[in-house]
């Protein structure tokens, strides 16, 4: 930063970042993230009400961390605690990116906070985009605080069409308070998570295509148990995969033993 007197008044904004992390956790252990729009502990830009570092604090994130080797230690670091490399939004992109879950651009004093920064691939950064939660209903999930449980809540119909389509939807759990189901929902659409399983279970089928009408050849029930299996298989690794809603879709499906393995 060669500007000493920005670098100066940057450095006097650290209590106030300091203050902004410690309100992000109090609410994010709550469970209220969404309040971080009134809460007076946290600076949001607004036009009414600019924060005069703002183009500074966005600088910071996008020179000094994402640019400059000691920043892009940390930011490579946050990048690796996805598991598997997965986007953890979304279970099927590969991160590629930071997302600002508090968007920088309307909380710079978040703009550096590791907290708001979650391991993301640039579909579900960009379906995002620098939208704000205004209610708790539209707070989508954060990863690092949200627990679902271990349960099933993501499941599957298999459409009687040829070729074969599978339709993903949410399904509550009986444990859910009616906030987090609303919210599982709009994260489940604002990220478009049904037509992009969708599209994953239909190029998945056709690879498995021959492979199913030979376990079908040898008799119906056979390749009704290889479907379980592969759904149970897919529980251990991910309950809420779309390949475990898949299987345990495909199995439940008499149209699929039958019909829905005819030749295009």
């Amino acid at each position: 930063m060669k500007d000493g007197a920005e670098e100066k008044r940057l450095r006097g904004r650290l209590a106030d970042m300091q203050t902004a992390e410690a309100s992000y956790l109090r609410h994010a252990e709550n469970g209220d993230l969404h309040a971080l729009l009134t809460e007076p502990g946290l600076r949001r830009h607004t036009d009414r009400n600019p924060d005069p570092d703002r183009k500074a604090l966005l600088r910071i994130y996008d020179q000094g961390m994402v640019t400059r080797r000691e920043g892009r230690a940390l930011y490579d670091r946050i990048k690796a605690l996805a598991p598997h490399g997965e986007c953890p939004l979304c279970g099927i992109g590969e991160v590629d990116t930071l997302d600002h879950y508090l968007p920088k651009s309307h909380f710079p004093l978040c703009a550096i906070l590791p907290v708001n920064l979650v391991p993301a691939c640039m579909h579900c950064n960009h379906d995002k985009g620098s939208a704000t939660s205004g209610s708790p209903g539209t707070q989508p999930l954060h990863p690092y605080f949200d627990q679902l449980g271990q349960g099933r809540w993501l499941v599957a119909e298999i459409l009687p069409t040829i070729p074969v389509t599978a339709c993903f939807a949410v399904r509550a759990r009986s444990e859910w308070p009616d906030v987090l189901t609303a919210r599982v929902k709009y994260h489940f659409t604002a990220y478009d998570l049904g037509d992009r399983y969708a599209l994953k279970a239909g190029r998945h089928l056709a690879g498995q295509h021959r492979r199913h009408r030979q376990l079908l050849g040898i008799e119906p029930e056979v390749l009704r148990e290889t479907l379980r299996e592969e759904a149970e298989s897919w529980t251990k690794t991910n309950p809420n995969a779309w390949e475990t809603a898949l299987y345990f879709a495909l199995a439940d499906s008499d149209w699929y033993l039958t019909r829905g393995l005819e030749e295009d």
